[in-house]
C-alpha cells in the first residue's frame, strides 16, 4: 500500500496547484458498496466489492479523483483443493460532469494499479502442495454514474465502472454509495 502513496501525493499536489477561477474549490469523499463480476486468467466469479475515494474540483466541469477499490476476496474449497484470491486497486481518474438541479451526471476515465494475490492447491493426493500468485497489474478504468443531491453536502452515487488490464484481467462493477462534499 505504501508504494501507491506517490499516486495520491501527485494527484493532491496537481489539483492544489491548479488555478481555478471559482471562489472555493470543492473537495469530496465517496464510499461505495457494489457488485463485481471479475475475470482473471482462467477464473471468474461474482463478489461484493467496496471502494473509497477523494475528489477535487479542478474546473467547473472537471474533477480529479484518487481512490481505493477492494475488488474481490474469494475463497472456495472443493474435492480438488482450495483457492483463496484477493484483489485491490488504487486509481487516479478524471471525471467530466454535467450538473442539473437534481444532481451531477459524470463519466470517469483513469488508470489503476491492481494487485492480485492467490493461493491454491496444486499438488496431487500423494504429494499435496500449495502454489501462490502475487502480481501487480496496470489497468484502464472507464465509468459512468450519477450523483443525486440529498442535501447541500450529501449525495447518493450510482455508478458503473469497468477495469481492464494485463493478463486478461477485467471486472465490471455496479456500485451504490454516499458522496460527501466538504466545502
Amino acid at each position: 500500500m505504501k508504494q501507491y502513496l506517490w499516486m495520491a501525493g501527485a494527484l493532491l499536489m496537481g489539483t492544489l496547484g491548479c488555478s481555478n477561477a471559482e471562489a472555493a474549490p470543492e473537495n469530496y469523499g465517496v464510499i461505495t458498496v457494489g457488485y463485481t463480476d471479475f475475470e482473471f486468467n482462467d477464473g471468474s466469479d461474482r463478489e461484493v466489492a467496496y471502494s473509497a475515494a477523494y475528489g477535487h474540483k479542478i474546473h467547473r466541469q472537471w474533477y480529479a479523483e484518487a481512490g481505493y477499490m477492494n475488488l474481490f476476496d474469494y475463497s472456495e474449497s472443493n474435492e480438488n483443493g482450495s483457492v483463496d484470491a484477493q484483489s485491490e486497486a488504487l486509481y487516479l481518474a478524471v471525471l467530466g460532469k454535467a450538473s442539473s438541479t437534481t444532481g451531477e451526471l459524470f463519466y470517469k476515465l483513469g488508470v489503476a494499479r491492481v494487485d492480485v494475490s492467490a493461493t491454491l492447491s496444486c499438488g496431487t493426493d500423494a504429494v499435496p502442495a500449495t502454489c501462490g500468485y502475487d502480481e501487480g497489474l496496470a489497468a484502464g478504468l472507464v465509468g459512468l454514474g450519477f450523483d443525486y443531491y440529498v442535501s447541500q453536502n450529501a449525495m447518493i452515487r450510482f455508478e458503473y465502472t469497468y477495469l481492464g488490464g494485463e493478463d486478461s484481467f477485467s471486472t465490471n462493477m455496479l456500485k451504490l454509495g454516499l458522496r460527501y462534499n466538504f466545502n
